[in-house]
């Protein structure tokens, strides 16, 4: 049986790994209704999916329809405004099959302008304050890549859970966001358990993939040397950090095995895997919040210190030559300007550390 943690000021009790919806919607439909099923049936019980992910709902919704009392059914609305957002309920209702969704997120709320609007007083926030009152929804999350951002959303006190990605090479939302949501009893939700990725590589050409699931002979000395090891890895991890459940997103039967294996036999990290998960990131690390850019010579900075990161602390230096390689702009096209710096919160050295990056790299 998966163990399950309470999800905050929800008082949910949720299996400690749940099922990320995005991949079922490249399954056929009788191929997805059997994957989630059989999640089900392995004892898997959050399900998160989201309006725009092509048709998950509706095949999550079929396959969920019976049982669907003994879940929780997490969705997101992508809209900012409250007519948009209430067609968005609706849709999401009718394609789950069902007259209440336990929790729905505020999509990927990566800015604070996005933030305000969001939060107006024709934004989605009152739509699901008001849907929430007329026993459509339980209760309200938020989604997004910017540990920064969400922090300030859940210092609002309107959000009952977030939703951030962690895992073993991203870490920015342990520094700030994990503790701000413990005190304010905020459920913490981890997404993108098994990838690199964040909104600030969408420049990077994805060769090689950003998944730690791969054949990275790096990755795989470091966490394991098939899929199962390194799913299992990585998992433990998360975990291990003060937060209630992590969505793998799961596309296979032998995927929802392996996800619900982990959920029920995780204890703790042991001493060997609290050494290799070790990593002092040192005082120069990026956090990944954005503020940095745009830069006037087109370089995506939070991808060139992330992938230094892997280099230097992670000790992941072919891995992230590679990554960097894919980048399209380059480090040696920093003309010294400093904007970066000024604009940086953290008042990273930003262009000293492009220069290292520009040396290590090539």
């Amino acid at each position: 049986m998966l163990q399950k943690r309470r999800f905050g000021r929800t008082d949910l009790q949720v299996g400690i790994v749940g099922f990320g919806g995005t991949w079922i919607s490249e399954n056929s439909v009788d191929e997805a209704v059997k994957v989630v099923r059989h999640a089900y049936d392995c004892g898997i019980t959050y399900f998160d999916t989201a309006r725009w992910d092509g048709d998950s709902e509706e095949k999550m919704g079929a396959a969920l329809q019976d049982v669907r009392d003994h879940c929780v059914i997490a969705t997101k609305t992508g809209s900012r405004t409250k007519r948009e957002s209430l067609q968005d309920l609706r849709s999401s209702l009718k394609k789950l099959r069902t007259d209440r969704i336990d929790l729905i997120q505020l999509h990927g709320i990566d800015d604070e302008k996005t933030l305000a609007k969001a939060m107006g007083s024709d934004g989605v926030l009152q739509t699901c304050k008001e849907t929430r009152s007329k026993g459509m929804v339980d209760f309200i999350g938020i989604t997004g890549h910017k540990p920064l951002v969400l922090k300030k959303a859940i210092e609002t006190g309107e959000f009952d859970t977030v939703l951030v990605p962690l895992n073993v090479v991203t870490r920015q939302a342990l520094e700030e966001l994990v503790p701000t949501a413990k005190a304010l009893d905020v459920g913490v939700a981890v997404m993108k358990p098994l990838s690199a990725k964040t909104s600030n590589l969408v420049t990077c050409l994805y060769k090689p993939s950003l998944s730690l699931v791969s054949d990275e002979p790096e990755l795989k000395v470091w966490l394991g040397q098939n899929s199962g090891e390194i799913v299992f890895s990585a998992l433990r991890y998360i975990l291990s950090q003060d937060v209630a459940v992590t969505i793998p997103g799961i596309r296979t039967t032998s995927e929802a095995e392996v996800a619900a294996k982990v959920g029920e036999e995780f204890n703790q990290l042991t001493k060997e895997e609290q050494n290799r998960f070790n990593v002092e990131l040192g005082k120069f690390w990026c956090r990944d919040c954005g503020l940095c850019m745009p830069c006037p010579q087109n370089l995506n900075i939070a991808a060139i210190l992330r992938f230094h990161i892997f280099y230097g602390a992670y000790g992941l230096k072919k891995w992230a030559t590679k990554l960097y390689d894919g980048l399209e702009v380059k480090a040696d096209k920093c003309n010294g300007c400093r904007q970066c710096e000024d604009k940086c919160p953290y008042k990273l050295p930003i262009t000293d550390v492009l220069k290292r990056a520009k040396s290590d790299f090539t």
